[in-house]
Protein backbone atom coordinates (compact mmCIF):
# COMPACT_ATOMS: atom_id res chain seq x y z
CA UNK A 1 0.00 0.00 0.00
CA UNK A 2 1.41 3.54 -0.91
CA UNK A 3 1.66 5.50 2.22
CA UNK A 4 1.90 9.23 2.58
CA UNK A 5 2.50 11.82 5.76
CA UNK A 6 -0.97 11.94 7.69
CA UNK A 7 -3.33 14.69 7.10
CA UNK A 8 -2.55 15.36 3.82
CA UNK A 9 -5.93 15.12 2.63
CA UNK A 10 -7.72 17.53 -0.11
CA UNK A 11 -11.56 17.63 -0.50
CA UNK A 12 -13.64 18.54 -3.94
CA UNK A 13 -16.19 21.06 -3.32
CA UNK A 14 -18.75 21.63 -5.61
CA UNK A 15 -16.92 23.74 -8.39
CA UNK A 16 -14.40 21.05 -9.09
CA UNK A 17 -17.16 19.06 -10.13
CA UNK A 18 -17.76 18.61 -13.94
CA UNK A 19 -21.23 20.00 -15.46
CA UNK A 20 -21.73 17.18 -17.05
CA UNK A 21 -21.15 13.99 -14.97
CA UNK A 22 -21.04 10.65 -16.24
CA UNK A 23 -23.58 7.96 -14.72
CA UNK A 24 -24.17 4.73 -14.64
CA UNK A 25 -26.72 2.30 -15.17
CA UNK A 26 -30.63 3.58 -15.06
CA UNK A 27 -33.08 0.39 -15.82
CA UNK A 28 -35.29 2.38 -13.67
CA UNK A 29 -35.91 5.61 -15.80
CA UNK A 30 -35.48 3.39 -18.92
CA UNK A 31 -38.50 1.00 -17.04
CA UNK A 32 -40.38 4.26 -16.37
CA UNK A 33 -39.57 4.99 -20.12
CA UNK A 34 -41.26 1.98 -21.52
CA UNK A 35 -43.57 1.49 -19.33
CA UNK A 36 -44.72 5.13 -20.23
CA UNK A 37 -44.84 3.73 -23.79
CA UNK A 38 -46.89 0.60 -23.10
CA UNK A 39 -49.31 2.35 -21.60
CA UNK A 40 -50.11 4.48 -24.13
CA UNK A 41 -49.73 1.76 -26.48
CA UNK A 42 -52.43 -0.16 -24.50
CA UNK A 43 -54.56 3.01 -24.22
CA UNK A 44 -54.18 3.42 -27.76
CA UNK A 45 -55.70 -0.39 -28.12
CA UNK A 46 -58.17 -0.08 -26.02
CA UNK A 47 -59.96 3.22 -28.14
CA UNK A 48 -59.67 1.17 -31.05
CA UNK A 49 -61.46 -2.11 -29.74
CA UNK A 50 -64.14 0.40 -28.58
CA UNK A 51 -64.36 2.69 -31.96
CA UNK A 52 -64.52 -0.76 -34.14
CA UNK A 53 -67.11 -2.00 -31.98
CA UNK A 54 -64.83 -5.32 -30.94
CA UNK A 55 -65.92 -5.81 -27.38
CA UNK A 56 -68.96 -7.14 -26.04
CA UNK A 57 -71.08 -3.73 -27.12
CA UNK A 58 -71.24 -2.38 -23.78
CA UNK A 59 -68.03 -0.41 -23.99
CA UNK A 60 -66.43 -2.25 -21.02
CA UNK A 61 -64.00 -5.51 -20.67
CA UNK A 62 -64.34 -7.32 -17.30
CA UNK A 63 -61.57 -10.16 -18.36
CA UNK A 64 -59.33 -10.53 -16.57
CA UNK A 65 -55.77 -9.63 -17.96
CA UNK A 66 -53.72 -12.19 -19.75
CA UNK A 67 -50.95 -13.65 -16.94
CA UNK A 68 -47.98 -12.05 -18.47
CA UNK A 69 -45.50 -14.65 -20.25
CA UNK A 70 -42.65 -15.94 -17.66
CA UNK A 71 -39.98 -15.88 -21.00
CA UNK A 72 -38.80 -12.54 -20.07
CA UNK A 73 -39.39 -8.86 -20.67
CA UNK A 74 -41.88 -7.90 -23.42
CA UNK A 75 -40.69 -6.20 -26.19
CA UNK A 76 -38.81 -3.27 -25.86
CA UNK A 77 -38.25 -4.16 -22.18
CA UNK A 78 -35.58 -3.61 -19.89
CA UNK A 79 -34.03 -6.48 -17.25
CA UNK A 80 -33.58 -5.19 -13.81
CA UNK A 81 -30.44 -5.98 -11.85
CA UNK A 82 -30.40 -9.70 -11.60
CA UNK A 83 -27.94 -11.94 -9.66
CA UNK A 84 -25.78 -14.12 -11.52
CA UNK A 85 -26.49 -17.98 -11.72
CA UNK A 86 -22.78 -18.59 -11.17
CA UNK A 87 -21.67 -19.07 -8.00
CA UNK A 88 -17.93 -20.04 -5.92
CA UNK A 89 -15.92 -19.18 -3.55
CA UNK A 90 -12.19 -17.45 -2.61
CA UNK A 91 -10.33 -19.75 -0.54
CA UNK A 92 -9.42 -17.50 2.53
CA UNK A 93 -5.84 -19.61 3.11
CA UNK A 94 -5.05 -19.12 -0.77
CA UNK A 95 -5.00 -15.21 -0.48
CA UNK A 96 -2.54 -12.77 -1.91
CA UNK A 97 -1.62 -9.45 -3.50
CA UNK A 98 -1.17 -11.01 -6.77
CA UNK A 99 -1.89 -9.26 -9.65
CA UNK A 100 -3.08 -10.36 -13.04
CA UNK A 101 -1.43 -8.16 -14.87
CA UNK A 102 2.22 -9.49 -13.79
CA UNK A 103 1.10 -12.90 -13.79
CA UNK A 104 -0.13 -12.40 -17.43
CA UNK A 105 2.65 -9.67 -18.49
CA UNK A 106 0.22 -7.12 -19.46
CA UNK A 107 2.01 -3.38 -21.08
CA UNK A 108 1.16 -0.54 -18.46
CA UNK A 109 -0.44 2.88 -19.85
CA UNK A 110 -1.98 4.82 -17.62
CA UNK A 111 -1.80 4.61 -13.62
CA UNK A 112 -2.87 6.42 -10.35
CA UNK A 113 -0.92 5.29 -7.23
CA UNK A 114 -2.85 8.59 -5.44
CA UNK A 115 0.39 9.35 -4.03
CA UNK A 116 -0.09 13.34 -4.11
CA UNK A 117 -2.07 15.28 -2.05
CA UNK A 118 -5.29 15.17 -4.29
CA UNK A 119 -7.34 13.90 -7.21
CA UNK A 120 -5.65 14.46 -10.35
CA UNK A 121 -8.45 16.26 -12.38
CA UNK A 122 -6.43 15.65 -15.46
CA UNK A 123 -7.29 12.02 -14.84
CA UNK A 124 -10.51 12.16 -13.37
CA UNK A 125 -14.12 13.32 -13.92
CA UNK A 126 -16.11 13.40 -10.61
CA UNK A 127 -20.04 12.89 -10.55
CA UNK A 128 -22.15 15.29 -9.72
CA UNK A 129 -25.85 13.46 -10.57
CA UNK A 130 -27.97 10.93 -9.32
CA UNK A 131 -27.08 7.35 -8.37
CA UNK A 132 -28.14 4.56 -9.59
CA UNK A 133 -31.64 4.19 -9.18
CA UNK A 134 -32.41 8.43 -7.98
CA UNK A 135 -32.13 7.35 -4.40
CA UNK A 136 -29.61 9.77 -3.97
CA UNK A 137 -26.65 12.23 -5.19
CA UNK A 138 -22.97 11.98 -5.62
CA UNK A 139 -21.41 14.62 -4.93
CA UNK A 140 -17.85 16.22 -5.20
CA UNK A 141 -16.60 16.27 -1.66
CA UNK A 142 -17.33 12.72 -1.12
CA UNK A 143 -14.18 12.29 -2.78
CA UNK A 144 -10.90 12.57 -0.88
CA UNK A 145 -7.12 11.26 -1.51
CA UNK A 146 -5.08 10.94 1.96
CA UNK A 147 -2.50 8.23 3.09
CA UNK A 148 -2.18 7.03 -0.24
CA UNK A 149 -5.06 6.14 -1.12
CA UNK A 150 -8.56 7.12 -2.80
CA UNK A 151 -11.74 7.26 -0.58
CA UNK A 152 -15.10 7.96 -1.90
CA UNK A 153 -17.39 8.46 0.90
CA UNK A 154 -20.74 8.11 1.22
CA UNK A 155 -23.22 9.58 4.38
CA UNK A 156 -26.94 10.39 4.39
CA UNK A 157 -28.39 10.18 0.99
CA UNK A 158 -25.10 11.58 -0.47
CA UNK A 159 -22.04 9.63 -1.77
CA UNK A 160 -19.39 9.85 -4.36
CA UNK A 161 -18.09 8.45 -7.66
CA UNK A 162 -15.92 9.69 -10.47
CA UNK A 163 -14.77 8.08 -13.88
CA UNK A 164 -11.41 8.16 -15.46
CA UNK A 165 -11.08 10.87 -18.26
CA UNK A 166 -9.91 8.60 -21.32
CA UNK A 167 -11.50 5.62 -22.72
CA UNK A 168 -10.19 2.47 -24.88
CA UNK A 169 -11.44 -0.14 -26.97
CA UNK A 170 -10.04 -3.19 -25.26
CA UNK A 171 -7.14 -3.35 -22.81
CA UNK A 172 -6.80 -4.69 -19.13
CA UNK A 173 -7.83 -2.41 -15.81
CA UNK A 174 -7.12 -3.65 -12.40
CA UNK A 175 -7.55 -1.82 -9.05
CA UNK A 176 -6.51 -2.45 -5.70
CA UNK A 177 -9.18 -1.99 -3.28
CA UNK A 178 -11.18 -2.41 0.20
CA UNK A 179 -15.03 -2.21 1.14
CA UNK A 180 -16.17 -1.31 4.58
CA UNK A 181 -18.87 -3.39 6.08
CA UNK A 182 -22.54 -1.17 6.06
CA UNK A 183 -25.92 -1.76 4.86
CA UNK A 184 -27.39 0.68 2.23
CA UNK A 185 -24.27 1.45 -0.06
CA UNK A 186 -23.02 -0.61 -2.68
CA UNK A 187 -19.51 -0.27 -3.75
CA UNK A 188 -18.42 -0.83 -7.68
CA UNK A 189 -16.23 -0.66 -9.85
CA UNK A 190 -16.40 -0.93 -13.34
CA UNK A 191 -16.28 -0.14 -17.22
CA UNK A 192 -19.05 2.08 -18.93
CA UNK A 193 -19.58 3.14 -22.45
CA UNK A 194 -17.86 6.04 -23.75
CA UNK A 195 -21.10 7.09 -25.80
CA UNK A 196 -23.42 6.62 -22.81
CA UNK A 197 -25.33 4.16 -25.23
CA UNK A 198 -26.12 1.65 -21.97
CA UNK A 199 -27.14 -0.65 -22.28
CA UNK A 200 -26.28 -1.36 -26.23
CA UNK A 201 -23.08 -0.13 -25.47
CA UNK A 202 -22.55 -2.44 -22.75
CA UNK A 203 -21.14 -2.57 -18.95
CA UNK A 204 -18.57 -4.64 -17.41
CA UNK A 205 -18.67 -4.73 -13.25
CA UNK A 206 -15.15 -5.93 -12.34
CA UNK A 207 -15.77 -5.40 -8.47
CA UNK A 208 -20.03 -5.59 -7.27
CA UNK A 209 -20.27 -5.44 -3.66
CA UNK A 210 -23.99 -4.47 -2.78
CA UNK A 211 -24.54 -6.35 0.81
CA UNK A 212 -23.87 -4.55 3.92
CA UNK A 213 -21.32 -7.65 5.08
CA UNK A 214 -18.91 -7.53 2.28
CA UNK A 215 -19.24 -11.07 1.61
CA UNK A 216 -19.86 -10.95 -1.49
CA UNK A 217 -18.96 -9.83 -4.93
CA UNK A 218 -20.17 -10.23 -8.49
CA UNK A 219 -18.65 -10.01 -11.78
CA UNK A 220 -21.29 -8.65 -14.30
CA UNK A 221 -21.38 -8.38 -18.06
CA UNK A 222 -24.31 -6.41 -19.13
CA UNK A 223 -25.02 -6.41 -23.05
CA UNK A 224 -27.81 -5.68 -25.49
CA UNK A 225 -30.84 -3.70 -26.11
CA UNK A 226 -32.66 -5.40 -22.93
CA UNK A 227 -29.45 -4.68 -20.39
CA UNK A 228 -28.78 -8.88 -21.01
CA UNK A 229 -26.75 -9.65 -18.42
CA UNK A 230 -24.23 -12.78 -17.35
CA UNK A 231 -21.67 -13.16 -14.47
CA UNK A 232 -20.52 -15.06 -11.57
CA UNK A 233 -21.23 -14.23 -7.63
CA UNK A 234 -17.82 -14.98 -5.92
CA UNK A 235 -17.97 -15.15 -1.98
CA UNK A 236 -15.55 -14.11 0.41
CA UNK A 237 -14.31 -11.23 2.79
CA UNK A 238 -14.11 -8.31 1.04
CA UNK A 239 -13.44 -6.54 3.78
CA UNK A 240 -9.83 -7.04 2.98
CA UNK A 241 -7.67 -5.48 0.89
CA UNK A 242 -8.18 -7.50 -3.10
CA UNK A 243 -6.95 -7.05 -6.61
CA UNK A 244 -9.67 -6.44 -8.84
CA UNK A 245 -9.34 -6.98 -12.78
CA UNK A 246 -11.28 -6.81 -15.92
CA UNK A 247 -9.79 -7.89 -19.84
CA UNK A 248 -11.51 -7.27 -22.46
CA UNK A 249 -10.82 -8.05 -25.96
CA UNK A 250 -12.16 -8.80 -28.61
CA UNK A 251 -12.74 -12.30 -28.24
CA UNK A 252 -13.84 -12.14 -24.51
CA UNK A 253 -13.94 -10.60 -20.89
CA UNK A 254 -12.30 -12.08 -18.38
CA UNK A 255 -12.58 -11.23 -14.86
CA UNK A 256 -9.85 -12.10 -12.13
CA UNK A 257 -9.22 -11.46 -8.28
CA UNK A 258 -6.28 -11.48 -6.46
CA UNK A 259 -4.94 -12.80 -10.22
CA UNK A 260 -6.99 -15.91 -10.57
CA UNK A 261 -9.74 -15.79 -13.04
CA UNK A 262 -13.04 -16.06 -11.70
CA UNK A 263 -15.61 -15.92 -14.86
CA UNK A 264 -14.91 -15.39 -18.74
CA UNK A 265 -17.32 -15.17 -21.54
CA UNK A 266 -16.27 -15.02 -25.35
CA UNK A 267 -19.80 -14.92 -26.37
CA UNK A 268 -20.01 -12.28 -29.57
CA UNK A 269 -22.95 -11.00 -28.38
CA UNK A 270 -22.01 -9.89 -24.87
CA UNK A 271 -18.63 -8.16 -25.75
CA UNK A 272 -18.73 -4.44 -25.94
CA UNK A 273 -19.10 -2.55 -29.27
CA UNK A 274 -16.90 0.31 -28.75
CA UNK A 275 -14.68 2.08 -26.73
CA UNK A 276 -15.32 2.29 -22.57
CA UNK A 277 -13.75 3.82 -19.43
CA UNK A 278 -13.31 3.00 -15.99
CA UNK A 279 -15.73 4.16 -13.17
CA UNK A 280 -15.56 3.62 -9.61
CA UNK A 281 -18.99 4.47 -7.35
CA UNK A 282 -20.98 3.79 -4.19
CA UNK A 283 -24.66 3.55 -4.69
CA UNK A 284 -27.49 4.04 -2.19
CA UNK A 285 -30.20 1.38 -1.67
CA UNK A 286 -32.75 0.46 -1.98
CA UNK A 287 -31.97 -0.74 -5.38
CA UNK A 288 -32.72 -3.60 -7.10
CA UNK A 289 -34.55 -6.82 -6.13
CA UNK A 290 -32.62 -8.51 -3.38
CA UNK A 291 -29.50 -6.66 -3.88
CA UNK A 292 -28.87 -3.48 -2.58
CA UNK A 293 -31.09 -2.96 0.98
CA UNK A 294 -32.34 -0.24 2.10
CA UNK A 295 -30.30 1.69 4.76
CA UNK A 296 -30.96 0.74 8.55
CA UNK A 297 -30.05 1.04 12.49
CA UNK A 298 -26.33 -1.15 10.53
CA UNK A 299 -25.69 1.67 8.26
CA UNK A 300 -23.00 3.77 9.77
CA UNK A 301 -23.15 7.66 9.92
CA UNK A 302 -20.08 7.50 7.03
CA UNK A 303 -19.08 4.69 5.07
CA UNK A 304 -15.48 5.10 2.83
CA UNK A 305 -14.77 2.86 -0.34
CA UNK A 306 -11.25 2.43 -0.41
CA UNK A 307 -8.73 2.47 -3.22
CA UNK A 308 -5.10 1.81 -3.45
CA UNK A 309 -4.04 2.38 -7.02
CA UNK A 310 -5.50 2.10 -10.53
CA UNK A 311 -3.44 0.62 -13.33
CA UNK A 312 -4.55 0.21 -17.15
CA UNK A 313 -3.08 -1.79 -19.70
CA UNK A 314 -2.31 -1.64 -23.56
CA UNK A 315 -4.57 -4.49 -25.16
Amino acid sequence: MHQEAPGRTRELDASDADPEPRRRRWPSLLGAFVAGGLLVAVVGVAANVELFGSGSGSGTDDRPAPAPSAEGPAPGGMHDQERPDQVGALDPAARSDSEAAVRNGWQLTAKDEFDGAGLDRSKWSPYTGETTGGVGRHRAENISVRDGQLVLTSRGLTSAGLAWRDGQQYGRWEIRAKTNPGWGYGDVALLWPDAEDWPEGGELNFMEIPKGDRSETHTIVHYGEDNSQVGKSIAGDFTQWHNYAVEWLPGRVVFYIDGQEVFRTTDPDQIPPRPMHLAMQQDIGPYGDDWIPARDERTPDTLDFQVDWVRIYAP
